[in-house]
This record gives C-alpha cells, structure tokens and sequence, in this order.
C-alpha cells in the first residue's frame, strides 16, 4: 500500500470546504446563491460530482425531506495548498414551510472525490415570511 492510498484510507489530508451564501435570510420562491470554497489537503485528488440538497427538517415531527436537489458530474482537480471555487444557485421552492417554528433548513453539501471519499458539509438556511 503506498503512502497516498494510507492516507486515503484514513481520510488523513483531505480537502477543506467553506460554504459562502449570499444572503442570511431566504423567502419562499427566491433563490440562494452561493459558493464553495475548496482548500486541497496534503495529496491531489480529483472532484467527480457535487450534491447540494436544500433539506426541512420538522423537529416536532421527527421528518426530514428533500425540498429541492441539485447534482453536477465534473472532473475538476483539487491540488494541494490552492483554492479553488464552486458557484452555485438553488431555489427555495414556493410553498415552503416559512412560518412553522417546527421547522429547521439546511443546505447538504456532499463533495464526492471517487475512490469512496466524500465531502460533506451541513450549512444551515433561515426561511423568513416573504415581505
């Protein structure tokens, strides 16, 4: 086994995400656009596909559902100690759930970089009344 498969193995040196959005606050029927920023770990790895599911979670009720998913297959590389960026837009869909104080969202990040190796990362959102 060489050094780089250890280390992949153990998900020792894998890239780093930060999830920037454009607005603190969504309404029902906008849309949330965002970026996300890819630090490389210590080896070279190669992005196969990014997930971005906006997911409702009702507490009360213990349910969670995908409101909205978006995937794209791509070969982007990832080198060690550079950044790169990925945009992104996802709409909030209309008849959302904004008054329930049951109700919590979050943004699901999932970098998958093959070789069984994900990303994920969980980025909350806050649905307010449209005004």
């Amino acid at each position: 086994m060489t050094l780089k498969d250890y280390l992949t193995k153990l998900k020792i040196g894998l890239p780093k995400t930060m999830v920037h959005l454009d607005k603190q606050v969504y309404e029902a029927g906008s849309v949330i656009n965002g970026t996300i920023e890819i630090t490389g770990g210590l080896i070279k790895n190669k992005i196969k596909r990014y997930d971005i599911d906006l997911i409702g979670i009702d507490s009360q009720a213990f349910v969670e559902e995908t409101l909205n998913s978006h995937s794209v297959f791509c070969s982007l590389e990832c080198c060690p100690n550079q950044t790169g960026k990925i945009t992104f837009i996802i709409d909030v869909p209309d008849d959302i759930q904004s008054k329930q104080s049951t109700y919590q969202y979050n943004l699901m990040i999932n970098i998958d970089l093959g070789n069984a190796n994900n990303i994920t990362q969980s980025v909350p959102i806050l649905i307010g009344a449209a005004s």
